[in-house]
């Protein structure tokens, strides 16, 4: 994300009546690439205090889904073409229901106790049924080159470097002198 985009979203927060800061943007996009969204917002804020009002508002869902929108949060759970929800997206829908809940719950709609039995189902199943740890990591498959050369001091199998491989590593030319000098 450059500093055009970042401008850009937040001129569209603005528009709508909303501030938005920069850090605020930067705790979205940090809080996916940390395992615990708690240190994306110490790192930003400069403290724990304050982090769940902060990580469950309805803002900051908002610029996470707006984000999402305009590719720069991208999810590995689930394909584009599926037309499938994905976990991000069942995840601040879910979150945006505990957000009603506890505004019910202050307007005397819902009683405490069954408004307080709803947000902890709700949690409960984003942590259990989703697997919150495992949607959220990217997975990487490496693979390595075939040993070709058992090496006469380790005897262990090891890679010989052949000159296509050389030539790409280390961005070398072959020599087009057919009388041996260098130049």
């Amino acid at each position: 994300m450059d500093n055009d985009q970042i401008k850009a979203t937040i001129e569209h927060f603005s528009k709508e009546g909303s501030e938005v800061r920069v850090r605020d943007i930067a705790y979205t996009l940090l809080s996916r690439m940390f395992a615990d969204r708690k240190t994306a917002y110490q790192c930003l804020f400069g403290g724990a205090d304050g982090y769940d009002e902060y990580s469950t508002s309805e803002m900051r869902g908002r610029i996470e889904d707006y984000l999402t929108q305009e590719g720069f949060i991208r999810s590995v759970s689930t394909d584009a073409d599926t037309g499938e929800i994905t976990f991000e997206e069942n995840k601040s829908a879910l979150t945006k229901m505990i957000a009603d809940i506890e505004a019910d719950m202050t307007k005397g709609v819902i009683e405490k106790k069954d408004g307080y039995a709803r947000i902890v189902d709700i949690r409960t199943k984003l942590n259990d049924k989703f697997k919150v740890e495992a949607a959220e990591k990217d997975r990487m498959i490496i693979v390595e080159k075939k040993f070709d050369f058992i090496c006469p001091h380790t005897q262990r199998e090891c890679y010989q470097l052949d000159k296509e491989d050389a030539m790409k590593k280390w961005n070398l030319i072959e020599n087009t002198n057919n009388d041996g000098t260098q130049q």
